[in-house]
């Protein structure tokens, strides 16, 4: 798997989709994967130092606990789609996929995947591996395997965050410093193992983090004291308008199932909200969550 991807990189013909940049194209259609299989509400937790794990689900909002694992210690990036999970170590290349239904996790194999990738993100069906100097593959993650689809040399550079929903993958980048934090976001469906270019939108101030349920995607961005939060739909590779909705204390991470968000400290306070067609509420803190979590990953 590490030279399928390397090789690919160093061959990749100018012909590929540019991420995030470029003509738009005309709306895709809506993904018949994500209406024909039924939402994730699977949600995984992860320390890198000594490779703890736990996972549950997440529906409604409601936190349910499932199992305890013990993984390999070091991944740094992990990735949930409608029915898998994907993990990774972008220091050694190392990394394990396995299917992630109904809160429980099992890994079919491990892979060693190319070292350095800085962004990894899955939606209903399919992952993106992105570096920011361009670089990126994307592939389908189903049924606990990853398939390689395409790879691309001419990505957008500096994306800063990404997050995707069943079928759009939404990424910012801050174009200027903090005194002069002119951004951007771009849009496109990533299904079939593919990403489809849609459009962008510049922006006058900072979008910040982003987190995606199924149909929408929410972004986080330090304001003062606390957190600025705002929201849009995310379907189809359109749609994407950002509303303010108000503000929050500050939170470490942010995990997300089909519907609902999960906001974290590594002291272990948490929250959790639901996120569903644009719309945010409220659904209240968690008592006894664990501290040190260093990843969070659920599927859509």
């Amino acid at each position: 798997m590490r030279k399928s991807l390397m090789a690919a990189l160093a061959t990749v013909t100018a012909t590929t989709a540019v991420l995030l940049a470029g003509p738009v194209t005309s709306a895709s259609a809506a993904s018949p994967f994500c209406n024909q299989t039924p939402p994730s509400t699977s949600i995984f937790f992860y320390r890198s130092d000594n490779g703890n794990a736990g996972t549950g689900t997440l529906s409604a909002g409601q936190w349910q606990f499932k199992a305890s694992l013990n993984l390999p210690p070091g991944y740094t990036h992990g990735a949930a789609s409608r029915d898998s999970l994907l993990l990774y170590n972008k220091d050694t290349g190392a990394g394990e996929i396995g299917t992630f239904t109904n809160g429980r996790y099992a890994r079919v194999g491990t892979y060693g995947f190319a070292q350095g990738w800085t962004h990894i993100e899955a939606s209903g069906d399919s992952v993106i591996f992105y570096k920011s100097n361009g670089y990126g593959v994307t592939g389908t993650l189903k049924n606990g395997a990853f398939q390689q689809v395409r790879v691309y040399n001419n990505f957008s550079s500096g994306w800063g965050t990404m997050a995707a929903s069943c079928d759009t993958l939404v990424a910012a980048a801050r174009q200027g410093g903090t005194d002069f934090p002119w951004s951007k976001v771009g849009y496109g469906t990533l299904t079939d193992g593919v990403y489809t270019h849609e459009g962008s939108i510049p922006r006058d101030d900072f979008l910040g983090e982003l987190t995606a349920t199924k149909d929408s995607v929410l972004s986080w961005a330090r304001a003062g004291e606390g957190l600025e939060i705002r929201v849009s739909k995310a379907t189809e590779g359109t749609g994407i308008s950002f509303n303010q909705i108000g503000t929050s204390g500050v939170w470490n991470k942010v995990g997300r199932t089909s519907d609902s968000l999960f906001f974290y400290k590594t002291d272990g306070t948490a929250w959790t909200s639901t996120l569903v067609n644009g719309s945010y509420t409220n659904v209240g803190p968690l008592a006894q969550v664990s501290s040190g979590w260093t990843l969070i990953e659920g599927g859509v």
